[in-house]
Order: structure tokens, then C-alpha cells, then sequence
């Protein structure tokens, strides 16, 4: 990414180099730039992880194929993108998810521990997209935050702000990989960043501690993943995952707790460790006897609304069989 001195003044600062601004600005802990179309090779890997099957039970992902594959569907004439990422590690959270296997609570997965983040990086993004007009008079913008069929982990390593584990999470050097990604599809033409090299080397860390064996070198297959079966999954899990699940109510972030680039995390700025939904704090017996409309609006505002009342319910029966 390009580093601004500080000794330019404002106004001879590169268009690149306004927008970084704008976002650090904006609270991004992260951010580079990216041609608007995604690399063949993302969009071909892609479509052989779906014709493999490797997608689960998200049948969503197999219908995108044209936004991915032509961005101006999702803005017209566009030309760059934005990628931004925001850190939401906290020390409390770790703390916290290592007491839950002894005081009967169950695990959650650390980015689901506070307000949703969809949400906020929205927010987030419009505050940026609001910076950016001011500077850039005719722009026109998209924001985009898990909601469209887009490759943005393919856009974060063609801005140069992470690069691809083996656990298929995006890794940065200063922040590792607890990060979420958000992106501003503008029509601005900018210069793309410079892709970082992988460091990951021969490590296999992540790889030899999935307690399902779902991942292969930069391959995950969703059907064994704790937190695609814990999450996204409908109906019931099979009885073969029950032991390897744990004491995992909702994700699974072991993959990432192994990785070294994990080892020295950054404290999120945005994400606090006094952010906590209500379910991280209850036992598992408290949340079985809850109902619908009880655990609605304990996963009210929260990532663990993805999971819905019979999930979150599904996946307590498990953890508290585990623990019988």
C-alpha cells in the first residue's frame, strides 16, 4: 500500500492517497485499493469449490455468478474498489470463550460477540462514502458488506491488505486474521495496491488443528466446518460432528487461535471487549429453557441472529450433551 509522509499538503496528495485517509479516518483499521474486476482465477476456483460441493448447504453462493463476474451489475461504471477491514479481537473475548468450557456457557465464535458487523461497517462505510464525495465531486459509490456475491477476500489481496491462510482466512501482518472486510465500489479510477506474499511457508498449523479435518492447503470444505454447521447449516447436524463440536454454540475459531500471525493481537478500537451479546453470557441449561421469542431478542443486533431460534437451540442440545 502507498504510505503517505505527511509531508505533502492536502492538496497534493494522490487520489490514492485521499481516499486511504478518508477511511483511516473513517475508523478502517485497514485499507487499499483494488481494480473493480475480480481475478479469473478467484472467479474459476470459486465455481469449482460449487460444482465440488464444497459450499454446503448454501445454495445462495451457486447463483451469483454474473455480479461477480461483472461489478458494473452492481454499480454502473465501476471502476475501482475500496477494501477496507476493521479488527474486532479483544483480549476480554479470548478470556472470556476460555472460561466458557468450565462455568457451563458455551462458545462463540469472537466476531460474534458484539453488535453485529455487518451493521457497523455499514455505518462505517457510509461515513467514508460521505468523506470521499466531499473530495471527489460525481462519484458514485456502492457499499457492499457480505450482501452481495462478490470475491472480497479476491479484492483484499489485490489491494494489498492480506493475504490468504491456509484456513482460507485473510491475514494481515499487522492485525492477523481477526479482521471482517467491507467494500466501497466507486467509479473512480485509481491505482490498485500491491498484493502482499504469502507467509505462511510450510506452517500447518491451522490445517492440523481443525477438529474435522474441513481444511486442505487454501481449501475449506464447509460440509465438515464447525462453524458452516454451527451457523449456516438448516436441520439437524450429524451425530458424526457432535463430539468434534465441543463446547461450540455458534462458529468455531480454533483454525485461527493456532495461527502464529494470532500469536500478538491488536486490541479493535471498534469491536470492545465490554461489547458482548447476551447469549456469550448465559449457561447452557438457561438457554434451553428459553423460547423462541426469548432467544430472539437475546440474538437481537447481534451475528448470532444468522442462526435463528432452532439453531441456537439445536446447536445448546449438543454442547450440553458433550458436557453430560
Amino acid at each position: 500500500m502507498r504510505k503517505n509522509s505527511g509531508s505533502q499538503p492536502p492538496a497534493q496528495l494522490s487520489p490514492e492517497s485521499l481516499v486511504e485517509n478518508a477511511a483511516r479516518d473513517a475508523g478502517f483499521s485497514l485499507v487499499g485499493i483494488a481494480n473493480a474486476s475480480p481475478s479469473r482465477r478467484s472467479n474459476s476456483e470459486f465455481e469449482r469449490w460449487i460444482r465440488e460441493g464444497k459450499h454446503g448447504g448454501m445454495s445462495y453462493l451457486s447463483g451469483g455468478a454474473r455480479k461477480r463476474q461483472n461489478p458494473g451489475l452492481l454499480l454502473d461504471g465501476a471502476k475501482s474498489v475500496v477494501s477496507v477491514a476493521v479488527n474486532y479481537y479483544s483480549r476480554v473475548k479470548e478470556e472470556w470463550n476460555h472460561q466458557a468450557a468450565a462455568d457451563g456457557r458455551g462458545r462463540v465464535a469472537f466476531y460474534a460477540h458484539g453488535r453485529d458487523y455487518h451493521s457497523v461497517l455499514s455505518q462505517m462505510l457510509g461515513g467514508l462514502e460521505q468523506r470521499l464525495k466531499g473530495l471527489f465531486p460525481g462519484l458514485r459509490t456502492r457499499a457492499v458488506v457480505d450482501t452481495e456475491p462478490i470475491s472480497e477476500r479476491d479484492f483484499a489481496l489485490q489491494a494489498g491488505i492480506a493475504w490468504l491462510g491456509k484456513n482460507t482466512c485473510v491475514i494481515s501482518p499487522a492485525y492477523g486474521s481477526w479482521i471482517v472486510l467491507g467494500e466501497l465500489f466507486t467509479n473512480l479510477a485509481l491505482q490498485p495496491g500491491t498484493p502482499l506474499e504469502s507467509l505462511c511457508g510450510t506452517c500447518t498449523k491451522c490445517i492440523d488443528s481443525c477438529p474435522t479435518g474441513a481444511l486442505d492447503e487454501n481449501l475449506l470444505d464447509s460440509n465438515k466446518c464447525i462453524a458452516y454447521l454451527t451457523i449456516e447449516k438448516r436441520g439437524e447436524i450429524e451425530p458424526e460432528f457432535h463430539e468434534a463440536i465441543d463446547g461450540n454454540l455458534f462458529g468455531c475459531d480454533e483454525c485461527q487461535r493456532v495461527c502464529p500471525y494470532n500469536r500478538e493481537p491488536r486490541e479493535s478500537r471498534v469491536f470492545g471487549g465490554d461489547d458482548r451479546n447476551a447469549v456469550t453470557s448465559m449457561r447452557i441449561g438457561d438457554l434451553l429453557g428459553l423460547s423462541d421469542d426469548g432467544l430472539r431478542k437475546l440474538a437481537r443486533g447481534t451475528a448470532m441472529e444468522r442462526c435463528k431460534p432452532g439453531g441456537i437451540r439445536r446447536n445448546a442440545k449438543i454442547v450440553a450433551a458433550n458436557r453430560a
